[in-house]
């Protein structure tokens, strides 16, 4: 299931470099024999200090009328078949106890384990209204980044609630999802307790980096083979979360967009002390010794001192429950000694 999802995400990727990337891969072994390679990945549990729903928690007030982030009013009368179009609202959905209602989930869904089993109804950025139709979904939630863009008009037509909701790139804009889905689904107060135990992740994980002496050069790369190699610059995440856990954003010193191809070239500018990428991207070029045979990274200080991260694709590249944990680990990891 996982390899399929990888090999479909990557496909589309690879014909839309212009347009950037940003969707969770799955999750393979990684050759983490090197002891100079940090290999930090969150794969099975979610932040310690999340909460989940559970039975004592009140049944969704239904129904609920919203006005969504394209400004298009919706009511909400049953959540008995929903499909989350993306990783992230999937994950929320699932932290918010209500993963028995999601019957089908887009392929960037890998986290938790039960979304990544469920049917699949193609990738976020290439829908097609008739596969998810197929599932008569009661809700559909998207984010801004499903397309083509009229997607939703074409699901609304056939009578199925479309929830789109905007991808925020800021620290609050994981908070903002939640808010959304929870509001969407009745249950607003599960959506505020799990709102508050990753705020409490984030002010942690801020603080311990207002305390670091050191801040190291760090660039975020997204490999998927040799077809698809890229540096995640301003607008794709990471120009927020490098600054709020003490590192230099090196792509964003050099006016790297979203996303930009690798080249020795960049890399050689951008003289990073420390790259970070996801477990499968790391596997995907043959582990630490394929990473460093990519033309310029070998000759950069974190490739000649083998600092590299690497994270699981959903916690590292998505914006949902977890985020705060992923800043906590962040600081943890790039200013290990």
């Amino acid at each position: 299931m996982l390899n399929a999802r990888l090999t479909a995400i990557a496909t589309v990727l690879v014909g839309a470099l212009a347009a950037g990337c940003g969707a969770a891969d799955s999750t393979n072994d990684v050759d983490t024999s090197v002891p100079t390679t940090v290999v930090s990945a969150a794969t099975t549990t979610t932040a310690t200090t999340a909460t989940t729903a559970t039975q004592t928690d009140a049944a969704p007030q239904l129904p609920v009328t919203i006005t969504d982030d394209t400004g298009t009013r919706v009511t909400i009368t049953s959540i008995d078949r929903i499909i989350p179009v993306d990783g992230d609202l999937a994950e929320i959905v699932f932290a918010l106890g209500l993963g028995d209602n999601v019957v089908a989930t887009d392929l960037s869904a890998t986290y938790p384990a039960e979304a990544d089993a469920l049917p699949q109804i193609g990738y976020q950025r290439a829908l097609s209204a008739e596969p998810i139709a197929a599932f008569e979904p009661t809700l559909v939630l998207a984010t801004d980044l499903a397309r083509p863009a009229e997607i939703a008009d074409q699901l609304r037509s056939l009578h199925i609630p479309v929830v789109v909701i905007e991808r925020k790139v800021a620290l609050d804009g994981p908070a903002d999802k939640i808010r959304a889905v929870a509001t969407a689904l009745g249950v607003s107060q599960r959506g505020e307790r799990l709102i508050e135990a990753l705020q409490a992740d984030i002010d942690s994980a801020l603080a311990a980096a207002a305390d670091v002496s050191d801040h190291p050069r760090v660039l975020v790369l997204y490999v998927r083979g040799e077809q698809t190699q890229l540096i995640f610059g301003q607008g794709s995440g990471v120009d927020v979360m490098l600054p709020a856990v003490g590192a230099v954003d090196v792509a964003a010193e050099l006016r790297i967009g979203e996303t930009q191809q690798i080249t020795a070239e960049a890399l050689l500018r951008a003289a990073p002390d420390v790259l970070i990428l996801s477990t499968t991207g790391l596997a995907s070029v043959g582990g630490i010794d394929g990473l460093l045979s990519i033309p310029g990274i070998g000759e950069t200080p974190a490739g000649q001192n083998r600092r590299v991260l690497t994270f699981e694709d959903q916690y590292l590249f998505g914006a949902g429950p977890r985020y705060g944990r992923l800043l906590l680990d962040l600081v943890e990891s790039i200013h290990q000694t």
